[in-house]
């Protein structure tokens, strides 16, 4: 600040300002100099600010997603986690600048994955449970109620679920045949197959009946896990 006052005074001088010079004339000329300079530069802190530029690396959580599938042997809507999943975990460096000790600015340079989320999966269930008529007594199908509540506990919306699966395969009729050799109630594939529940197998409604509760059973768990699989393939 005080260079710059004594150099006016200098240009002055060298203009022809100071033919007769005395010392309370320069020391006049540089005190508005210097008031000149100060007004336009403004004051000056004695200490200057403590400023860092630092860069920090920190072990941070990537979030995992939620992903959904369908499950028809479920109940329409019926939400169930199938894998919870986790989050991953990456390192992230940042370019952090600090003034007097307080962090003013923080900058992302680099991120680098080290473990990837796994994704938590959740089924949604889209079974629609059909409703079916009162059963008439004395049909094949007041049998197949009856078996399936006595053997197997099945009522209510498994009984509906059974009813509609049959209903659709054969009709309740025990020589319903199909071109693939599919026979009887259950349409057992081959027909045949019903003869470890006896050897009328291609008459007796209740000796079809057993082999197809058993077979339900075995490999969806429910009439229902079997109906939904029919509705979404068309086949059980």
């Amino acid at each position: 600040m005080r260079q710059l006052g004594v150099s006016a005074a200098l240009v002055a001088f060298a203009a022809g300002s100071f033919t007769s010079t005395s010392v309370d004339a320069l020391a006049s000329v540089r005190q508005s100099a210097d008031s000149t300079q100060l007004d336009v530069v403004g004051p000056v802190d004695a200490a200057a600010a403590d400023v860092e530029v630092v860069t920090e690396t920190s072990q941070e959580s990537v979030p995992n997603d939620t992903v959904t599938e369908s499950d028809p042997s479920a109940k329409k809507g019926v939400e169930t986690v199938v894998d919870e999943g986790s989050p991953g975990t990456s390192l992230v460096s940042y370019e952090v600048t600090y003034v007097d000790g307080v962090e003013v600015s923080r900058k992302q340079t680099v991120s680098v994955v080290v473990q990837e989320p796994v994704d938590k999966v959740v089924s949604v269930g889209t079974l629609e449970i059909p409703t079916v008529a009162t059963t008439t007594p004395g049909t094949n199908q007041a049998i197949g109620q009856e078996l399936a509540a006595s053997l197997y506990g099945w009522t209510g919306e498994q009984w509906q679920c059974l009813s509609s699966l049959w209903s659709r395969e054969s009709g309740w009729s025990t020589t319903a045949a199909n071109s693939s050799g599919a026979y009887g109630i259950p349409q057992a594939l081959p027909g045949s197959k019903m003869a470890a529940y006896g050897d009328d197998w291609r008459t007796n409604p209740t000796t079809q009946i057993k082999w197809g509760l058993a077979y339900v059973s075995g490999r969806y768990g429910t009439p229902c896990g079997a109906w939904g699989h029919f509705t979404s393939v068309g086949w059980y």
